[in-house]
């Protein structure tokens, strides 16, 4: 199999504590190495970049210094590589470290600025990540919750109206236990019923959660839309900061429990949401969703959620657009961030995840509340997950609206 892992992560790739050296380095050839960073002096109002590729058995080690401008780079290593990516301390510094698949060496990123970091390797390698406190490297461990604004809805079982939104279909279970609030998206044409489909209702509202189903995009502001389908759009997240707000100070809700899910549009939707709220997203779940043609700025580079994206099979998930495909983009994209990804392929058709895969998804949720890193799946799958699911690694597929 072709190595395909190459990747620009325009925020910035830095060598820890770096303070110079060559602006861009590229060494190729096989068995080659570059011990030696790119880099620029601390405090230069530059983007220094460089370029680095090793052959099999190679090693390559690429960055830039300490630039307040932050930096770029593309790092490539060969079958049996060894990468190593290590960040520095610009504002927006950060790291991120691939190996080729099927490679046997580990691929490391340690830490860097805001931006965090992440690893990826190929199948049979491990991928190590490390780094300080939030600021040098370290994703943040405790979300931001927004301020209440306005008038706080009533969380009782029915149709409630909050931030200008005039229907959002509520499941609620009693107050004060410290329950999950799990946000439901639903698809093109359906409704909030949809949200029978996720297999943790019954559980959360036992546990004192809330599972909020938003029918359709009826907000009073005008945002992006997310799919392309109107069924959603981003304004629609002015109504889940309220729904937040209030959850988390007048039904006792943990705010470090707060998930997202949905199928189609709404798997899109949930794909926007922890780009775009991932200052309190915990995690993730998409089915048959990712991301497309508009997505957003990502709100908190310190904060990401874990992801977990399921899908059909390639040629069979397709409604406009391949869903096998834009979930494999939100995977790379989200990985680039620093989350925690698993894909799971069902092989079946379009939101044709299985109960038992849906029930793995609720797992999922539950094991990572805000702030695990690691992963307590880094090492491998709980026993019992679905076997559709395996830990992501990144590919070059990106999103079809990247920059947007």
């Amino acid at each position: 199999m072709r190595n395909r892992i190459v990747w620009l992560w325009t925020s910035a790739l830095a060598v820890a504590g770096c303070s110079g050296g060559d602006p861009g380095v590229t060494t190729t050839g096989s068995d080659s190495t570059l011990p030696r960073p790119a880099g620029a002096v601390a405090g230069t109002p530059v983007t220094p970049s460089g370029t680095a590729s090793a052959g099999r058995s190679g090693s390559a080690a690429i960055g830039a210094g300490i630039g307040v401008a932050g930096a770029s780079a593309t790092i490539t290593a060969g079958q049996s590589g060894v990468t190593t990516a290590a960040g520095g301390h610009g504002p927006t510094a950060g790291a991120v470290a691939l190996t080729g698949v099927g490679g046997s060496a580990p691929a490391a990123a340690a830490g860097g600025g805001a931006a965090g970091l992440a690893a990826s390797a190929g199948a049979g390698a491990p991928a190590v990540a490390g780094g300080g406190a939030p600021g040098t490297g370290a994703l943040a461990t405790e979300p931001v919750i927004p301020e209440i604004k306005g008038e706080c809805p009533a969380f009782k079982n029915g149709t409630i109206m909050v931030a200008g939104h005039r229907g959002v279909a509520i499941k609620a279970g009693e107050a004060g236990k410290q329950g999950p609030l799990v946000f439901y998206w639903h698809g093109t044409g359906s409704s909030s019923a949809e949200s029978r489909t996720f297999a943790g209702t019954e559980e959360v509202i036992a546990m004192g959660g809330i599972v909020a189903s938003f029918n359709g995009s009826q907000s009073s502001g005008a945002g992006m839309d997310c799919s392309g389908t109107g069924a959603h759009n981003t304004a629609d997240f002015e109504a889940a900061d309220q729904i937040v707000a209030c959850a988390v100070k007048n039904h006792g809700i943990d705010p470090k429990r707060i998930y997202a899910t949905g199928c189609s549009a709404g798997g899109l939707q949930s794909g926007c949401m922890g780009i775009n709220r991932s200052g309190y997203m915990a995690a993730v779940a998409t089915n048959s969703g990712g991301v497309t043609i508009g997505y957003g700025p990502f709100q908190d580079l310190t904060r990401v959620p874990a992801v977990m994206t399921m899908h059909g099979a390639p040629g069979a998930d397709v409604v406009i657009v391949d869903f096998s495909q834009t979930s494999e983009a939100y995977d790379n994209y989200m990985m680039a961030k620093g989350a925690f990804v698993i894909n799971c392929n069902h092989g079946g058709g379009h939101c044709g995840a299985p109960a038992s895969l849906q029930t793995s998804a609720w797992q999922f949720m539950k094991d990572h509340p805000f702030g695990t890193h690691p992963s307590p799946y880094a090492s491998g799958l709980p026993s019992g997950f679905h076997s559709s699911c395996k830990l992501a690694t990144m590919t070059d597929r990106k999103p079809l609206g990247e920059g947007r």
